[in-house]
């Protein structure tokens, strides 16, 4: 994986999100919550000078991505898309497996990882930082590839909806950071 900077902002929330059901790869659209959600990081955003902004193909990513960026047009890249769960899509979330073992009929999560990094290697191989920064937007599973490919646990609770993380990389560490959120102890840094 590329070793510049770079942001990354889950989708807005779905009814799936709502009601606590496994979307992965079937293509559920943003509730209206989610949309607001998308329309209220648009005035963070604005805050940053953008270089490139990536989205997953999926309607939620690709609708969040255009309501946070109003003006731009988001790139769109398949490997940015949510794991296919299989057998287990459509299911309560509470019938999830364990991240690293395989879903019945579904993506094991190190191939979802090795596709994420050849995404981010492609949405970030002409980084210049004085032309601004890149905003990837994608989906729950692709922010904990991109925490297992930093060095950071890929276990955890979601990240939350619509909200932008910068990934920095700093002497042979990755630090990341809730956008908006200074000096709260959101910092996090491998070790």
């Amino acid at each position: 994986m590329p070793t510049v900077p770079f942001v990354f902002m889950r989708h807005g929330e779905t009814e799936a999100n709502r009601t606590g059901t496994i979307a992965g790869s079937t293509d559920v659209p943003l509730n209206t919550t989610g949309a607001e959600q998308a329309r209220a990081a648009a005035p963070l955003l604005a805050n940053w000078r953008w270089r490139a902004v990536f989205a997953s193909p999926q309607q939620r990513a690709r609708n969040t991505a255009e309501l946070a960026m109003p003006g731009w047009v988001p790139k769109l890249l398949p490997g940015l898309r949510e794991r296919h769960w299989g057998d287990l899509e459509g299911r309560p979330v509470t019938e999830i497996c364990p991240r690293f073992e395989t879903p019945p009929a579904g993506e094991p999560f190190n191939d979802m990882c090795k596709r994420v990094c050849d995404t981010l290697n492609i949405a970030l191989a002409d980084h210049d930082e004085t032309q601004g920064m890149t905003l990837v937007v994608g989906h729950s599973g692709v922010m904990r590839c991109i925490l297992h490919l930093t060095g950071f646990a890929a276990d955890g609770p979601r990240i939350m909806n619509a909200t932008p993380f910068k990934f920095t990389p700093t002497d042979g560490r990755w630090h990341y950071e809730q956008l908006g959120q200074p000096d709260n102890n959101s910092d996090q840094e491998t070790g």
